[in-house]
């Protein structure tokens, strides 16, 4: 191991991870760096492979849980990667991966451009949001997401070499990118439309407004649990609802009683207790209705 790399590029060791996801479970990361720039990234990759160390990308945690026993590789924070790098050029804003999509969301409205509103009620960053193909809608039947305005998106492989690819190029599904393989993204261009800055701060707020009165936002959680099955099922928190779930607890996790599709961290919940509340709600799910739910959440093995 070369220990003069870890301290010259400033990965700190034995972190624990709860922190760093807003469920505030999971063990600890054997390694752990938070570069800023695209060189320091860069080198953290190419020190992880010549270690034969595998990692993982972080962004703000919203959709992660790690394993209990943590992971035994180097986790990668991208929280503080270019997260002031936001510029307007004609009817597109460009961002670096680590920005929060709220930040994006009110340099949009200030910009006066519209058609980015609903990143401001998304916990993540530019980077995950592209990654996992984010989205919100508090219209039913109605889908905002990451992929219908990004135009392009910068790239860095394991190399630390970047590369641009057009929307086109790519694959996006509900809530999930097809990437080029061992690549991560640096930053993303949107495409937005120009727009009155009085309506749009409105469609936050109205957002906002939604997401208080429907969502369980009061405890730690990964906010939706599981993807919402395709047209015509009914979406996964009504399934969870109407078959008496809320309020079901396994340990410290459970089904919010406020929307079934949110689990939260009632008390010293662990990533066991999430997994078994999980299998729980998909095998009452799938016995009464039919219908495998496919999980939204990420649950990160240790190894």
């Amino acid at each position: 191991m070369n220990l003069s790399a870890v301290t010259d590029l400033k990965i700190r060791r034995n972190v624990a991870l709860a922190s760093f996801v807003t469920m505030q479970v999971g063990g600890r990361a054997n390694y752990f760096a938070e570069p800023t720039t695209a060189e320091e990234l860069a080198a953290v990759l190419v020190w992880a492979q010549e270690e034969k160390l595998p990692h993982f990308i972080l962004g703000k945690g919203s959709n992660v849980v790690f394993d209990d026993e943590g992971y035994d590789g180097v986790v990668i924070s991208m929280l503080r990667f270019r997260s002031e790098d936001l510029r307007r050029e004609g009817s597109d804003v460009i961002a670096g991966a680590g920005v929060h999509l709220y930040r994006l969301a009110k340099f949009c409205c200030a910009q006066e451009l519209a058609g980015g509103e609903f990143f401001a009620n998304i916990p993540g960053t530019v980077g995950g949001a592209v990654f996992m193909n984010a989205g919100f809608s508090r219209i039913a039947g109605k889908k905002n997401e990451t992929a219908d305005v990004l135009k392009s998106v910068r790239l860095m492989d394991s190399k630390g070499r970047e590369q641009i690819f057009l929307r086109s190029q790519l694959i996006f599904e509900y809530r999930k990118s097809k990437l080029p393989a061992n690549t991560l993204v640096t930053e993303a261009r949107f495409t937005l439309r120009p727009g009155d800055k009085t309506e749009i701060a409105a469609e936050m707020q109205a957002n906002f407004d939604y997401r208080n009165i429907k969502q369980d936002l009061k405890h730690p959680s990964s906010g939706s649990v599981f993807k919402n099955p395709p047209a015509p099922c009914s979406s996964a928190g009504l399934l969870i609802e109407r078959n008496g779930l809320k309020g079901k607890r396994i340990g410290g996790m459970m089904v919010s009683e406020k929307h079934g599709n949110y689990f939260i961290n009632a008390g010293k919940g662990t990533c066991q207790d999430l997994k078994n509340l999980i299998e729980e709600v998909q095998t009452v799910i799938f016995v009464s209705e039919g219908i495998r739910l496919e999980p939204e959440v990420r649950i990160i093995p240790s190894k």
